[in-house]
């Protein structure tokens, strides 16, 4: 599988066959896709194409982003690059960052975006959470290892057992500054009152669990946008709800509507 480079560094890959639906991933090591296409990036990208019959267009944000970067110019990149890669407005799928991402983009650039869906996203984020991931890529920075601190923020019990273990894996391998970026540019970040700008169809999916976007900050997001879909997981983390075997029904539904 190979991807390719779009504009201001932003780099796609595509798998499948049907309508296409564009996904903004959330936090990770990160990776230009023109280069190589992670094995976990590649196989989730093939699981969407083929659960939803779509064609799945991954865009991952830049590995090298300027100094101050904002959510504005992140969502000022893809709607250049959405723009010029379908000509029409397009599904939009954002998990977490990639979340705040996609509701940056819709606000600022109407008629890009179709339809949105949010899982784990809000229109802002807790403050301390944002602050514990704040210092975990300064752990990283001195080359110290994040796994509590991020482990910690998205899971519980046995999960979270594996993403230490996960963490441990990838220890070594320098994160892309673009993902820092993306921290440092959501610390002060919240579009809360711009909510009822939004003319199109969204669906929200959240975890009663979830630490950095807790379920009264996606409730408020929910309310805040017009005719908007919820689903609120209970019992379910940052992580477990993208699991949940309710979330892929749902947003099915959704799409389908």
């Amino acid at each position: 599988m190979r991807g390719e480079r779009l504009n201001d560094g932003l780099s796609a890959v595509a798998v499948g066959e049907g309508l296409p639906l564009v996904t903004l991933p959330g936090l990770g090591q990160g990776a230009d896709l023109a280069v190589r296409v992670p094995r976990l990036a590649a196989l989730s990208a093939k699981a969407l194409a083929g659960g939803f019959r779509r064609r799945v267009h991954l865009v991952n944000r830049p590995v090298r982003a300027p100094a101050g970067m904002t959510l504005a110019d992140l969502a000022g990149w893809h709607a250049t690059a959405l723009r010029s890669r379908f000509g029409e407005p397009v599904d939009v799928w954002g998990t977490s960052g990639g979340g705040v991402t996609a509701l940056q983009l819709v606000l600022d650039h109407p008629g890009i975006v179709r339809r949105l869906v949010l899982c784990v996203a809000a229109s802002r984020a807790d403050p301390r959470s944002l602050r514990a991931l704040a210092r975990m890529m300064e752990l990283e920075r001195e080359g110290r290892s994040s796994a509590w601190v991020g482990s910690g923020l998205i899971a519980d019990g046995p999960l979270r057992l594996l993403l230490l273990a996960a963490y441990g894996l990838a220890r070594g391998r320098p994160r892309e500054a673009g993902e820092a970026a993306l921290v440092a540019a959501a610390q002060n970040w919240d579009v809360t009152a711009r909510l009822g700008e939004i003319g199109i169809p969204v669906l929200l999916v959240g975890g009663t669990r979830d630490r950095i976007f807790p379920p009264e900050l996606v409730r408020a997001t929910a309310d805040g946008i017009p005719g908007a879909r919820l689903l609120l997981l209970p019992g379910r983390g940052h992580t477990s709800a993208l699991f949940d075997r309710r979330t892929k029904p749902a947003i099915a539904d959704f799409l389908a509507g």
